[in-house]
């Protein structure tokens, strides 16, 4: 099996939210140096996507759509954090309504973060339909796709949390593809 690892807000002049606090990081930032140290303790085939070289969103999920068909990925995860209010918390996972394989990994991730971080609020897997939030990437993608928003960057507590232990998030993703590889 061979897994995507896609870092959201990739295409040219965007780099999705910021977070909030003392040490204020966009999203494209935080999750490109997250790939990376995914990528280091995963034992899985993979690839890193950080760059879509198009200026709007569909023309980066186009891009990324066909990449992932060129280096025959099985799964992707595009990763992000969510922004909202600053009282906003909790992680959540979004596939294709009609994905089973979405579905399932999902299901994964959000398992393993439960375990991981039992003192923070589940959103549960989310399934995303036509006109839904990451709605196009999911349904445009070949392979199984989800979007991972394990964390509110706008919650201060949130972030200082993830942020004072990157490794332990990114224990997480690897534990989850892993035992989303092996079936």
């Amino acid at each position: 099996m061979k897994i995507g690892l896609a870092v959201g807000h990739s295409r040219l002049g965007d780099q999705g939210a910021y977070t909030t606090g003392d040490y204020v990081l966009s999203e494209w930032d935080f999750n490109r140096d997250m790939v990376r140290r995914i990528a280091h303790v995963l034992n899985v085939d993979h690839r890193i996507y950080d760059t879509y070289p198009a200026k709007s969103y569909t023309g980066g999920i186009n891009y990324l759509s066909r990449k992932l068909i060129e280096d025959d990925i099985d799964a992707v995860i595009e990763l992000h954090f969510n922004s909202a209010s600053p009282s906003a918390k909790g992680h959540e996972w979004l596939y294709w309504h009609t994905s089973k394989g979405g579905e399932k990994l999902a299901s994964t991730l959000r398992d393993e973060m439960e375990q991981s971080y039992p003192e923070m609020v589940s959103r549960g897997i989310k399934p995303r339909g036509p006109k839904q939030r990451g709605s196009y990437l999911l349904r445009k993608v070949r392979p199984v796709a989800v979007i991972a928003e394990p964390f509110f960057g706008s919650n201060e507590e949130e972030w200082r949390m993830i942020n004072n232990n990157r490794g332990r998030l990114a224990g997480v993703y690897a534990r989850a593809i892993k035992n989303y590889a092996e079936g």
